[in-house]
């Protein structure tokens, strides 16, 4: 009995010894298959292929080689179905040479951000302010733990000014040295790569481009704390300071500005008048506020009218034609030439299901008759035709005023697509003086309404044009937009935060 015992005890430890060794020699195939498993995506694959906003860090992360290709491909098929006049301002031959540069150029591993710089230098070559990348879009990689420090420079020869900081951080006139160690020399070459341009406006660009420094510096790492370096006052001062959250400082309004704000001020017989954007959250409130504004005016006798359009990057052409329909006498036309490409982008396919119905109403009422028509037959056509649309609206405003005195305009880089188109007409009727630098435009008119499209691999978002407006019927007219009274501010208006357009204005 105690050696059947001992039999089954020695059998149940033979079996328990087994099943161990078993489960052990398991445990070692299921993580040699881990350990296999993980080498392509942890060992020896450096790049990623797809990149994902949450885990893609757009300085140092690369993108693999073959997928930047297939988006770069993705991206010209797009801008060949899209866009609607690729050969405006380049030749066929140099824009495909531009493509074969940027596909070789993405033969190795890169960056988002090294990928967008070629990216939108194959793009530059339309010269169309409106179909880029723009920059920003890098900072929503990890923005919930992304650290922003707002700020505005301005440059004088080789050097650049501090003009406005966030709460005042970095004062005011102070020249830049560095921003986290790194010289403003650096971000103003890589702001030139993603500045878009308008034909040949070539000094707007230049100073479009110190409004991407701000960006650029600050997409160098996502920490709160930075360091900057820094002249005030013949010291210089090394200082270590704490960014804001990245919405907080894009929410701010000191930075952004009001949507669509309008100002009106009275200065005895001279007033001046700020529009910040035709963008508005509706057109009826654009309109309404124009209407007061120019009774105002009325009402206060002003002799002469300052209308200022700095910084204004544009908008809606309806509400650029309200604008002018008060400092024209009523029955005058603005003519137009608008180029559209028919496609699933263009602005007939971006329309809600109701505008479509009320656009095909309207169209079939009026038809065959007016521009109207034109855009009806248009709506009708295979995908891919071009065609010209003429217009020539009459201005007019609700309540029939209008503004005979004398007008001046400010104008600068930032002035771009509607308001350039303004400065454009402003300057062929000869209604006044243009004070400031060239604004982002030319005398024929501007690229428009863009659509974005998102490249697969990377998620980039593109914006490409989907019409051209040509103020004249000859389409060489592509001089930019030159001030009559050119106007930079010096380092002592900096430091004194003077505004040498108004005061310009006011003395003249």
């Amino acid at each position: 009995m105690t050696h059947a015992i001992k039999k089954i005890n020695l059998h149940l430890i033979q079996a328990t010894c087994t099943a161990f060794l078993f489960l052990y020699s398991m445990r070692k195939i299921i993580w040699y298959c881990c350990f296999v498993l993980c080498i392509p995506s942890g060992f020896t694959q450096s790049c990623k292929y797809l990149a994902f906003k949450y885990n893609t860090d757009p300085v140092r992360d690369k993108i693999c080689a073959s997928a930047l290709i297939e988006d770069l491909k993705e991206l010209k098929e797009r801008l060949y179905e899209i866009h609607p006049d690729l050969h405006r301002y380049t030749m066929a031959s140099a824009l495909d040479s531009a493509f074969l540069q940027a596909i070789d150029r993405c033969s190795t591993d890169k960056t988002l951000l090294e990928f967008t710089q070629i990216l939108n230098d194959y793009l530059q070559e339309l010269r169309d302010s409106h179909t880029f990348f723009n920059v920003r879009e890098l900072l929503s990689y990890s923005r919930f733990s992304r650290h922003y420090l707002p700020f505005m420079l301005h440059p004088i020869n080789d050097k650049v000014f501090v003009v406005k900081s966030w709460k005042s951080i970095i004062p005011t006139g102070s020249e830049l040295l560095a921003f986290n160690k790194i010289e403003p020399r650096y971000f103003r070459q890589t702001a030139m790569d993603f500045t878009p341009i308008e034909a040949h406006a070539n000094h707007a660009k230049k100073e479009l481009s110190i409004n991407v420094f701000c960006g650029l510096s600050n997409l160098q790492t996502i920490k709160k704390r930075a360091e900057v370096d820094y002249v005030y006052k013949g010291d210089t001062v090394h200082k270590e300071v704490s960014r804001p959250r990245l919405r907080k400082a894009f929410n701010s309004t000191d930075f952004l500005g009001e949507e669509a704000k309008i100002t009106y001020n009275n200065f005895g017989k001279k007033g001046v008048l700020s529009i910040s954007s035709f963008s508005p959250t509706t057109l009826n409130s654009f309109k309404k506020r124009m209407d007061e504004v120019f009774k105002d005016i009325e009402m206060d006798s002003i002799e002469s009218l300052a209308i200022d359009l700095r910084n204004n990057t544009g908008g809606y052409i309806l509400l650029q034609e309200y604008l002018m329909s008060f400092l024209v006498p009523e029955g005058i036309k603005y003519s137009n030439y608008y180029v559209y490409k028919r496609s699933n982008y263009d602005r007939f396919e971006q329309l809600s299901k109701v505008q479509k119905w009320r656009f095909r109403r309207t169209a079939r009422r009026y038809y065959p008759n007016g521009a109207i028509a034109r855009e009806w037959d248009f709506y009708n056509s295979p995908k891919g035709t071009i065609d010209t649309v003429f217009n020539d609206p009459i201005l007019l405003n609700k309540n029939r005023r209008s503004f005979s005195g004398k007008c001046t305009l400010f104008i600068n880089g930032m002035s771009m697509s509607a308001s350039a188109n303004f400065a454009a007409w402003f300057a062929a009727i000869d209604r006044g003086v243009i004070v400031g630098t060239p604004a982002s435009g030319t005398y024929t008119g501007t690229f428009a309404n863009p659509v974005t499209i998102y490249l697969n691999n990377t998620a980039l978002p593109v914006m490409i044009s989907t019409m051209k407006v040509n103020a004249f019927d000859d389409p060489t007219s592509n001089k930019s937009i030159e001030p009559s009274v050119l106007l930079t501010p010096t380092i002592s208006d900096i430091q004194a935060g003077k505004d040498i357009h108004l005061s310009y204005f006011l003395t003249h």
